[in-house]
């Protein structure tokens, strides 16, 4: 039998999703668990792979096994041996032939952040920007040259891409509160490379603070030959949010 879990975590402290040789991951702690409840070495597949230090309230897994008689049951027994900072949400039977990241239509994530006073109980969970100007007009400028259908190659780390790094983002919605000055930008898209969002939020602050034109944007996701933008954001305030499947 083949099932789909959907699973929340706080990513402060793993290496990522993806399991590793010699560093915590999600993934590894996630299949130490279902070994257990399964008496043998079972492996997941994730719809997509969160850096270090990045969180999910929608993370998708697959895995097989035997049948489950009682799914609620099992995912509770699933909870007890994972470690406090992930946890199971929902369980379900799904095709052979699904695909926990082929399968998926859509992703969304959203970003945190807090540009005043810093609060110590949310260092691991929101970025901490700090003290400095800060213009939300330049700021929604610049990510509105973002949205759509665009060769993302110098917004991503990946050496190689067999869409040829082009992406579609759908929406980029944003909401300010100047009284905290706290931030959340939620993006939706067809896939996400590795550190796209992060260099994408770290040029958006650099134009937000002044340090950079909004208007240089186009250029910059158009410059060739390729050139990897610099201004990476923490990865304390990224989430994957949800995965869409239809």
């Amino acid at each position: 039998m083949k099932y789909l879990a959907r699973v929340s975590y706080n990513g402060s402290a793993y290496f990522g999703f993806q399991r590793q040789k010699n560093h915590p991951s999600i993934q590894a702690e996630l299949e130490r668990a279902l070994g257990e409840l399964f008496g043998k070495e079972t492996l997941i597949k994730g719809a997509g792979r969160t850096d270090a230090g990045v969180h999910a309230l929608g993370q998708m897994i697959t895995y097989s096994g035997r049948e489950i008689e009682d799914l609620e049951h099992f995912r509770k027994a699933f909870n007890r041996l994972l470690p406090n900072d992930i946890y199971i949400n929902e369980i379900s039977v799904v095709s052979d032939s699904f695909d926990a990241r082929h399968s998926s239509k859509k992703k969304v994530y959203q970003y945190l952040f807090r540009y005043g006073d810093k609060n110590p109980l949310e260092s691991d969970t929101v970025t901490q920007l700090g003290y400095y100007p800060f213009s939300k007009d330049k700021f929604k400028e610049a990510l509105t040259y973002f949205v759509g259908e665009h060769d993302f190659s110098n917004f991503t780390s990946k050496k190689e891409d067999v869409d040829n790094f082009i992406r579609v983002i759908d929406c980029i919605n944003v909401e300010i509160d100047e009284e905290s000055k706290s931030g959340k930008v939620v993006f939706q898209g067809n896939g996400f490379m590795t550190y796209m969002i992060r260099l994408i939020m770290g040029t958006a602050f650099k134009c937000a603070r002044g340090s950079l034109d909004p208007k240089e944007i186009p250029n910059l996701l158009t410059k060739k030959p390729r050139h990897i933008v610099s201004y990476k954001a923490s990865a304390a305030g990224l989430y994957l949010m949800k995965v869409i499947y239809d």
